[in-house]
């Protein structure tokens, strides 16, 4: 009895050992603690050889053009933004710009500035004045173009090969745009010749260097192609009725800035009918012309805004020269010139 008092007896007289811990259990944990990590790293890093991020250059912008792979040129534009990536093989005669005694600024140069930080400029006599003798009246043959463009602004950069000598330069034609004419848009020029055109009531150079503004609708006939040195390039001659003969510029297709051809009046005029197709033609916009028409008129505007309200649409288009247009569901009603 003594003996059974310092047992625990417990339900149905078995023996209740009293707990002890296990001296492997904290063991187990430690190492199980430690191997967590360890898969986890073996984890991931096999997560990641198999997950390689692909990251694609940024690009620059800068696309390249040569003769392999210009853009097929029609010759009815000249040195300019939209006939750029064209000009690969073409031939350039460089007349000048205006007022060039300074020579050229910021317009020749030993590399190319688009693609790099070197800014030398050719046969500099300073740090940034090509004189205009070793660059005017002379023939260049485009051998590359590079254009370049951003949400900020739009670059561009002609290699050009002097045909007499092969020097080789970079030239920014966005600095001196009417200083060269491409031979090709000379010579496609004269289709004009022997075609009827009427005067839009601009002022003209006569051939004796007087100005004057012939009245709207004078008739004249184009008779010569012609350019001049230090000049804004290629031009028609005209001639009046009266003998005078006066210049006048192309502007790019079929339109003259200063004439309007009876070609393209009766072309305007089989498209959108006589009343709008004359207007047009005369480069007039007017309440009752389709947006369309208005574009036709006077170009693509420089900002465009537009409210609806009750199943109605007025669209404000904004010009050059101060020249607004209103459109109700697609009809001018206003016409404003500030």
């Amino acid at each position: 009895m003594a003996d059974n008092k310092r047992l625990n007896i417990t339900g149905k007289g078995r023996l209740a050992a009293k707990h002890f811990p296990d001296p492997t259990c904290k063991l187990k944990k430690r190492l199980s603690m430690k191997t967590i990590p360890i898969l986890t790293f073996f984890l991931c890093s096999s997560m990641y050889g198999q997950a390689q991020l692909n990251i694609v250059p940024k690009s620059d912008g800068v696309k390249e053009f040569t003769v392999t792979n210009a853009q097929p040129y029609d010759s009815l534009t000249n040195v300019e933004k939209r006939s750029f990536a064209s000009l690969p093989g073409q031939i350039l005669y460089m007349h000048g710009a205006r007022n060039d005694g300074d020579g050229y600024w910021d317009a020749f140069y030993t590399s190319n500035f688009l693609t790099g930080d070197d800014r030398t400029v050719y046969k500099a006599v300073n740090i940034s004045s090509t004189p205009a003798k070793e660059v005017v009246g002379k023939y260049y043959e485009v051998v590359k173009v590079w254009t370049k463009t951003d949400y900020l602004s739009a670059g561009c950069c002609l290699l050009l090969r002097e045909k007499e000598s092969g020097d080789e330069m970079y030239y920014n034609p966005f600095k001196y745009p009417l200083s060269m004419t491409c031979l090709g848009y000379y010579e496609k020029l004269k289709r004009f010749v022997g075609q009827t055109f009427l005067s839009l009531a601009k002022a003209v150079e006569t051939e004796d260097g007087r100005v004057i503004t012939p009245a709207e609708g004078a008739e004249y006939r184009c008779v010569d192609v012609g350019l001049k040195m230090n000049s804004d390039g290629a031009f028609l001659l005209m001639e009046g009725t009266d003998g005078v003969r006066v210049e006048a510029f192309p502007i790019g297709g079929d339109e003259v800035y200063e004439f309007v051809s009876t070609a393209r009046i009766a072309q305007l005029e089989k498209r959108y009918g006589e009343k709008y197709g004359k207007l047009i033609a005369f480069r007039k916009v007017d309440t009752g012309m389709t947006r369309e028409m208005v574009i036709a008129a006077w170009g693509e505007p420089y900002h465009k805004s537009e409210v609806k309200k009750e199943n109605r649409t007025l669209e404000t288009l904004r010009f050059s020269n101060d020249r607004c247009v209103e459109l109700l569901d697609g009809k001018v009603q206003y016409v404003r010139v500030y």
